[in-house]
């Protein structure tokens, strides 16, 4: 196995926002371009993420948006990072998932989240305070599913890096996704964590990165997606979101002092340490809504040619 065997893309969200408006037929048709692209540089996985009923306009379906792009590929595996489990019925889960797995040939990994944002439960007619009985009630009911239908289970990924988080991977026996803002001793005492708890699953960790020129701008723009994301939906220490201004700024600060940009050997150097960590499977992020098409195109590559190798 080579070292792409072990690195993914992340993170397709095909949003359309008021400051970039986007036709969805063209978001998604742009997607199976790029999965076909990645599978042909041989990349290990593609990630797909899930949000609704908001203005950041986040893809509120990423199991449909995989099957079209299963149709497109034969051999990248395709993954959910995050799906949102307490917001889904799970009987019509497990059946659309199973038939996910089917037609991609068993290539289909389910990254399973608890969901954070406060509408979407809302929303739904979900109680926010509920999602971690929640969580374990539909991975119960979705394992139960497949085994009375003989369907195999794909593999499961938890996201998340609190402890229940993790004892639930590791009790599950399933995988654990990592985000990206963990520091290297954070991340070396969670997989001390699920590995003391009998985690049998692989690890792996989402991580921001830019190869060559443009890094510093990069940056710049995923702080501010950071600092709109945290801002407004991430429960601090020290208050709610903007209302906890300087741990937020903090918060970011580590976000993007985290982010793997310069020459191809640094960005290399970067990612080689979550690998020492003991991680297992990197997955690449530089899809943003504010990075053009040919930009991303161009990173794919050169990920691909000149940072694979060094790893």
């Amino acid at each position: 196995m080579g070292a792409l065997d072990h690195l993914g893309l992340a993170l397709w969200t095909m949003q359309s926002t008021a400051a970039r408006p986007g036709l969805h037929s063209a978001l998604y048709r742009r997607f199976g371009e790029e999965a076909r692209l990645a599978e042909e540089l041989g990349f290990g996985a593609l990630w797909v993420g899930e949000h609704r009923v908001w203005y950041d306009g986040w893809c509120p379906a990423p199991l449909h948006v995989l099957a079209y792009v299963a149709g497109l590929t034969a051999r990248i595996r395709l993954g959910t990072a995050m799906y949102l489990v307490p917001q889904h019925h799970t009987s019509a889960a497990a059946r659309t998932i199973a038939t996910l797995r089917e037609l991609s040939g068993g290539r289909f990994e389910l990254g399973a989240g608890l969901g954070y944002r406060d509408p979407e439960f809302d929303a739904l007619g979900v109680r926010r305070d509920r999602r971690g009985r929640l969580m374990d009630e539909g991975l119960d009911a979705l394992e139960a599913a497949w085994s009375a239908a003989s369907v195999p289970a794909p593999r499961i990924w938890m996201g998340g890096m609190a402890p229940v988080a993790i004892g639930r991977a590791a009790r599950r026996g399933y995988g654990l996704m990592l985000p990206q803002t963990l520091t290297l001793d954070q991340l070396r005492r969670i997989v001390d964590d699920y590995r003391s708890q009998g985690g049998p699953g692989p690890i792996g960790m989402l991580r921001e990165a830019w190869v060559g020129e443009g890094g510093d701008r990069f940056a710049a723009r995923v702080g501010l997606h950071m600092t709109e994301e945290a801002g407004s939906w991430w429960p601090l220490k020290d208050g709610f979101g903007f209302g906890a201004r300087e741990q937020l700024e903090r918060q970011v600060a580590r976000g993007v002092g985290a982010i793997a940009t310069g020459p191809a050997e640094e960005v290399a150097a970067g990612l080689r340490e979550l690998y020492d960590a003991g991680v297992e499977h990197v997955a690449v992020r530089f899809a943003f809504e504010f990075v053009d098409p040919q930009a991303l195109r161009e990173q794919m590559l050169r990920v691909a040619g000149e940072v694979a190798p060094l790893l």
